[in-house]
């Protein structure tokens, strides 16, 4: 990434944005995703976006349903392509790949 494209850094749409999105689009279907986030003994790991209860993580009971803090996604992969990553600002699904940058050829 050049420096030009460091500083015209978008703001990077929130877990709960890219969720939403997910789940209500029409374009989008939930079982063609995976969520890479951090489990506190195994590093990153993958699952099924499916697997997952995305309600509040203390209004969940850990015995019947799968949640996780928010901050622990790292990244959501659709067809085994990362569509967004927190570590590298990558979000195709709110803002898709159109042009590249000029200096550097990265979107």
């Amino acid at each position: 990434m050049c420096d030009k494209c460091k500083k015209s850094k978008k703001k990077l749409r929130t877990v709960m944005d890219v969720v939403n999105r997910i789940q209500w689009d029409e374009k989008y279907n939930p079982a063609h995703f995976l969520v890479g986030y951090l489990d506190r003994f195994d590093g990153i790991v993958e699952e099924e976006f499916t697997l997952f209860d995305w309600s509040d993580v203390t209004t969940v009971d850990d015995w019947e349903n799968f949640c996780i803090p928010k901050h622990r996604v790292y990244y959501f992969k659709e067809n085994g392509e990362i569509v967004w990553d927190r570590k590298s600002r990558l979000d195709l699904i709110f803002e898709p790949r159109t042009n590249p940058c000029k200096v550097c050829n990265t979107y």
